[in-house]
Parts: C-alpha cells; structure tokens; sequence
C-alpha cells in the first residue's frame, strides 16, 4: 500500500493561510464531487514530492484528528516566482472505481534525427487530455519525430494511447509540426523585403527648401 499522507487540518481564509506559512506549512484544500472543500496544510518538502515528476501520480491520504482519508491528485501547485517556494495547493479526491480527466505530458523521441534533415519541430502541445480509471492513467505518451517531413504533422487523434485510455483533447488539434529551420524563413522574410530585380526605387524625401 502506498504510504499515507498525514494533512494538518487549519482555518479557512487569506489570515488562516498566511498563518501556516508563518510555520512552514502550506495551505492546500481538497475538493470533489461529493465533499465539501477542506481546508487542509501540509509540508513544504512534501508538497514538492507530491507535485513533481512526470506524469499524474495518486497519493492516499489522511487528515489528522479526523476520521478523512482517501485518495487524491494534485489538481493544480502554486509556487513563489523568485524564491520557489510553494504557495498553495489544490488536491482533488477520487474514487479508484470512477473515471477521471486528467492531462498526461507529451514527450518527444526522435529529435535528433529530425535536426540532421535540416528541420525543427514545433511543438503545438505540451499535455494532452484524457480520462480514464485512475489507476489506468498513463505516466506520458510518446511521439517518434524522426521521419517527419517538412510541413508534416501529428494531431492528438494519432497518438497512441492504451485501449482502456480515452482521448479528450480534439482528435484533430496538432501536438506537433516539422518546420524549416528559423534561419532559412529569417532568408525569406529578407528577400522579401528586398526590392525586386527591375523595380523602380522607393522615392526619396526631398529636403525642405529654406526659410526666408
């Protein structure tokens, strides 16, 4: 079994939250369909743990003092710009036995090979959305670039995903394109600004005559 969470129950509002980070802890709340939020603080260093990583990860938890426990993912984890810190975070309860919308990273493979043809990828997209049971979400989905021409694209209906995993991104909203290298459009939007052969010159300002 997975190892349990221990939250810290605390007040509600913007003096509740300052107050907890005050003592090093960070204000979170969790939601769900048939609960009402709680107000809720935990460790900055497990906040850190529980937000990072690749990929939607499922941690059980218990609130201390209360008979809460259950299931979560973070749904969303705000951080200090400057200092990193986190700020707040939101934690969304679950059932292990109902299906859930969630967004999983892409990633990219294939790259390198991409570049020696003298292209760029461009990337549309960096997470698509799916649902699926919790336990049945994929860590990320993976895209091979390698062959892509220029101009060739992949949309979200053409990437793979588990039979048990439904696409909820648009099928037909591109993840990815094959560009021409930035110094070549740099060379066509120069030319482009040229003159062309046999064209009149632009007419010159003429100086103002002097005043009496």
């Amino acid at each position: 079994m997975a190892q349990v969470i221990v939250l810290k129950p605390r007040g509600t509002g913007k003096g509740a939250a300052r107050e907890c980070r005050r003592n090093n802890l960070v204000p979170a709340v969790i939601y769900g369909r048939t609960i009402t939020p709680v107000a809720v603080a935990l460790d900055a260093p497990v906040v850190k743990r529980i937000s990072s990583g690749m990929g939607v990860q499922i941690h059980h938890v218990k609130i201390e003092g209360s008979d809460f426990e259950g299931d979560v993912m973070v749904q969303d984890a705000s951080y200090d710009p400057i200092t990193g810190r986190p700020l707040h975070v939101d934690l969304h309860r679950i059932s292990m036995t109902e299906k859930v919308r969630t967004e999983i990273p892409v990633s990219i493979t294939g790259e390198a090979q991409l570049e020696k043809t003298g292209l760029l990828l461009q990337r549309q997209l960096r997470h698509i959305a799916v649902e699926c049971l919790p336990a049945d979400i994929p860590s990320n989905v993976v895209i091979d670039v390698s062959k892509l021409g220029h101009g060739d694209a992949v949309a979200a209906g053409q990437v793979a995903l588990p039979a048990n995993v439904r696409l909820v991104t648009p099928a037909a909203e591109v993840v990815v394109v094959a560009v021409a290298p930035r110094a070549a459009e740099e060379e066509k939007t120069g030319e482009e600004a040229a003159p062309a052969e046999g064209a009149a010159p632009a007419a010159e300002t003429k100086p103002e005559a002097p005043k009496s």
